[in-house]
């Protein structure tokens, strides 16, 4: 049977946008739904690839290595931007897969589209949330007294010149929209005795990544906090070398290699043998030999090696 006649009449059957990619990016399938959002006949996008027609020109560096990691892993989750034929930009979120029996191909599924939220300039009233940009770092200082505690006496944000007009507002107002400090606030969260104190929260309530919040006095009734933002794309990289650093320790083959990875991701011998393209079988022969190098008994054993 035909796969991509097969696919082809499935994916028309999905009211959700999908393209089915090769491994270099060019797009083999676009169902009615893709090309609907996009504006685009499917001569305009078949055979392409989807940097080339699909992503503003100063993400498609990005989005390329991004996709070409899906190899690799069993699934990923991917905030990017498309361009529609008229020029206008969406947001999207892409589910990404790479499926099948080599050559493996990816299939996207644009999971939500919008078009991107434009960022307000900072007012005297409201200055940047902890959800007003991908990757802004942010460094204040603050009082700590207990009648003025947590309001602003300097403000920077990536680096750049000192906010003026947020200095005097209370942080948890100007940053987290809040009338009362910050439930897992570093301040109040630890001792003075165990200074400079760091917590790791999600970046915000709908966003991807995580802030690493770092709190220390800068004398008395002041401190310093500063706010660094790590993307999903950052961890993904970390995860990625806690892999190689593992296997290249234990001396596993590229196989093993390969499914150590799913195997930390969560993944089933039965999904591991379908993205590899290998029995089942064959991957529980490697899952034991691979614990074996490692010293661990069981996956879970193998789970808490790794993180």
């Amino acid at each position: 049977m035909d796969w991509s006649l097969t696919a082809s009449l499935l994916a028309e059957r999905d009211t959700r946008p999908i393209v089915v990619m090769d491994r270099r990016g060019r797009i083999e399938l676009a169902n009615g739904a893709f090309t609907s959002l996009l504006g685009r006949p499917r001569e305009e996008l078949l055979g392409r690839r989807w940097t080339e027609v699909c992503t503003p020109p100063e993400h498609g560096r990005e989005v390329g290595q991004a996709l070409r990691a899906v190899f690799t892993h069993a699934e990923h989750r991917l905030e990017t931007q498309v361009l529609t034929r008229g020029g206008e930009r969406l947001s999207v979120e892409l589910d990404v897969t790479a499926v099948g029996r080599p050559p493996l191909r990816l299939v996207a599924i644009i999971m939500r589209a919008s078009p991107p939220l434009s960022v307000p300039e900072p007012t005297a009233s409201a200055g940047p949330s902890r959800a007003s940009g991908p990757h802004q770092d942010l460094n204040y200082e603050i009082s700590t007294e207990l009648a003025s505690f947590g309001t602003l006496k300097a403000v920077w944000t990536s680096g750049h010149a000192q906010q003026e007009e947020m200095v005097g507002q209370p942080c948890f107002g100007a940053f987290a929209h809040r009338d009362a400090p910050c439930l897992d606030c570093p301040l109040t969260a630890t001792s003075p005795a165990s200074w400079p104190h760091t917590i790791v929260r999600q970046a915000s309530e709908h966003g991807d990544g995580y802030e690493v919040v770092t709190a220390t006095p800068t004398g008395a009734g002041t401190a310093r906090v500063s706010v660094h933002t790590i993307g999903d794309a950052t961890l993904s990289g970390l995860f990625e070398a806690k892999v190689r650093r593992m296997a290249n320790a234990a001396r596993l083959s590229e196989r093993e290699g390969d499914v150590l990875r799913y195997l930390a991701l969560g993944r089933s011998p039965t999904d591991i043998s379908t993205v590899l393209g290998i029995t089942e079988r064959t991957v529980k022969f490697h899952q034991a030999n691979l614990l074996r190098k490692l010293g661990a008994e069981t996956r879970y054993d193998l789970l808490r090696l790794f993180f």
